[in-house]
């Protein structure tokens, strides 16, 4: 079966799924197949973490999908790492990928070779991540800004610190953390503030102060 691939962004509200999908089906009209599915996804293409592509995935990964189709390659990548690593993937599936109006498909010689050379331009692309990621560590050192995980405050001091009968804010500017990490582990109660446990889902309280 082929699975054909469509997105839209939710900030440009001109686009409209239907236009890549005709031209889609008339690709899958060309390859003489008249079985395939849709995937349709509005949401942003930074990333991969998009419904209908996450429900795609799982689709190819149980072997029902032979051929991933879309109208162009930034309708599903919109990095250079992510593209090699997903065409990497299907390529060791056995499933083909291709790129409708774009002349691009993996089953051919020239797509094979562009699947190689992802892997070269997708090394330059991670490299490039980190060496920015250690410029701007080493410059916000340079700027004296404070690097590494939030402060931790023990229950004990917590407590002291809120017993002398000031606000969850102050109390927060006075320890160096932020606000929320103080009302996740607290509680207001007439007597003063008592308390409820590390930060989770189950324990948050809201303190009104």
């Amino acid at each position: 079966m082929i699975a054909l691939y469509a997105r839209v962004s939710t900030t440009d509200h001109n686009q409209n799924p239907k236009t890549q999908l005709v031209a889609l089906r008339k690709w899958v009209e060309l390859q003489g197949r008249d079985d395939f599915i849709t995937y349709t996804d509005y949401a942003s293409g930074k990333n991969l973490q998009r419904p209908a592509w996450a429900r795609m995935t799982k689709t190819w990964r149980t072997g029902a999908i032979d051929t991933v189709a879309v109208v162009r390659l930034d309708r599903a990548f919109r990095s250079m790492v992510d593209m090699h690593n997903v065409l990497a993937e299907l390529d060791a599936r056995g499933i083909r990928f291709a790129a409708a109006t774009q002349d691009l498909d993996t089953s051919t010689p020239a797509g094979k070779l562009l699947v190689n050379l992802l892997g070269s331009f997708a090394e330059f692309e991670r490299d490039l991540i980190v060496e920015r990621v250690k410029e701007g560590l080493a410059r916000a050192k340079r700027d004296g800004k404070k690097l590494g995980r939030p402060k931790k405050v023990s229950d004990r001091r917590l407590m002291a610190t809120l017993a002398t009968g000031i606000t969850i804010r102050s109390a927060a500017a006075k320890l160096g953390i932020a606000p929320s990490s103080i009302s996740g582990r607290v509680r207001k109660t007439p007597g003063g503030f008592e308390l409820v446990g590390p930060l989770s889902k189950n324990n948050v309280r809201k303190t009104g102060v």
